[in-house]
């Protein structure tokens, strides 16, 4: 039999941010479990198409609105039995000229989405952070969900503190229960940017050579969207949140890392293009609040009784033929 991913007690669930890469993986397993899901989305990162298998099935619910709209996120809530929150921006890079998103997007859509949690008497919540919130400090050596102080170099980074700390003031003021995950990167076949993404895309503008920003120095850890999914999932299963520790962080993904030009040597192979010359552009940063080399340890939750299956580099090629085979 198979054990479903939320347990039993679980029956409705609220998922923010679900029309995105990673919230549309959670709705196709979900959904067959016999939860029934409510996605609530304003589609300025997620995508329609994402979900088109379940349009129409009785357990699903779609929601097509913003977390900044508080009075609608608050009645769309009412009823469910969790709260699955994905919804941030994503768009890091663009951060950098409207730095104002990650506060609306991250802080100001997350105070939301606990504040109608609240009003809604619902407790369980597990939270899509960031390793981004590490800065530097992970740059050269491997970091605990210990580390600190945390300084980010980006503004997604500080949105991601922001997010984690009213969720952590929620939980001891107003009793929400949540896990809180600290990503690395999650790959897989719908990716719409990240590395991955963009050596793709250039390889096919470009078939003959294929330009990386920065250093080529770059390593961080990869790991699949499903395991991602699982992960979290499993901590919500297995490591209970009490009323004098209602909330807990995470940091989630592979033990090893993956470093940039060899995800370029992966995309070139895959995409059949051996001829084809990598060149490294020998910037420092590739952009403004990058975050070039990213390591954490995933000890604290391995210890508990969850890993990954794949490798960084297994999980990279992975997704390199998933999105060929998308394409």
């Amino acid at each position: 039999m198979t054990v479903r991913v939320l347990g039993d007690e679980i029956k409705r669930v609220f998922l923010t941010g679900g029309a995105g890469f990673i919230g549309s993986h959670v709705v196709d397993t979900l959904i067959p479990q016999g939860y029934e899901v409510t996605v609530y989305d304003n589609l300025s990162n997620g995508r329609r198409d994402f979900l088109e298998a379940h349009f129409g099935h009785s357990a699903f619910r779609f929601v097509e609105a913003d977390v900044l709209d508080l009075a609608t996120l608050t009645e769309a809530m009412r009823g469910h039995d969790l709260v699955w929150h994905l919804s941030a921006n994503t768009d890091i890079i663009g951060s950098h000229e409207q730095p104002d998103r990650d506060l609306r997007e991250c802080v100001v859509g997350t105070f939301n989405v606990v504040e109608a949690m609240r009003q809604c008497g619902i407790q369980p919540l597990l939270f899509a952070s960031s390793g981004a919130v590490y800065g530097d400090l992970c740059h050269d050596v491997s970091v605990s969900e210990e580390a600190g102080p945390l300084l980010p170099v980006s503004t997604y980074g500080a949105g991601k503190i922001g997010s984690e700390a009213f969720i952590s003031s929620y939980g001891h003021v107003y009793g929400i229960h949540a896990w809180i995950y600290r990503f690395g990167n999650v790959v897989g076949g719908r990716m719409t940017h990240g590395v991955i993404y963009d050596f793709i895309h250039k390889f096919k503008k470009n078939p003959k050579e294929l330009l990386i920003r920065g250093d080529g120095r770059q390593e961080k850890n990869y790991f699949l969207v499903e395991e991602c999914i699982d992960g979290m999932a499993w901590g919500f299963r297995h490591i209970p949140m009490t009323e004098d520790s209602p909330c807990d962080v995470f940091n989630l993904g592979t033990t090893t890392v993956t470093r940039v030009t060899l995800i370029a040597d992966i995309v070139r192979e895959e995409m059949g293009l051996h001829d084809a010359e990598i060149l490294i552009e020998g910037t420092k940063k590739a952009w403004p609040g990058d975050q070039p080399r990213v390591h954490f340890t995933v000890d604290k939750i391995n210890t508990l009784g969850w890993k990954t299956k794949h490798t960084s580099d297994e999980s990279v090629r992975l997704a390199v033929r998933r999105m060929m085979e998308k394409a």
